[in-house]
């Protein structure tokens, strides 16, 4: 099955197998460059930040593991004196 594409009159012209190789190829290349592009606009943070965002990042974690497993004791608990009452 032959993808069509128009021309000015509005005929539809096949498309080669090729053509549409070398179109999804551009179109890659034309995304590569916009990514690139956009990647250089990016403003990195300084190795201060970082670090502390990094250490934010791993105290809330240690805090919210905590408190899960401390829910979770408690219901281990609950579901124990559950079945020893039933």
């Amino acid at each position: 099955m032959a993808t069509r594409t128009r021309t000015r009159t509005g005929e539809r012209q096949p498309q080669t197998r090729q053509s549409r190789i070398a179109s999804r190829f551009a179109g890659l290349q034309r995304t590569a460059r916009e990514t690139w592009a956009e990647t250089k606009k990016i403003t990195w943070p300084n190795r201060d930040t970082t670090r502390n965002l990094t250490l934010l990042v791993v105290a809330i974690s240690a805090v919210l593991g905590l408190v899960l497993g401390g829910v979770d004791a408690g219901f281990v608990k609950l579901w124990n004196l559950l079945g020893n009452v039933l």
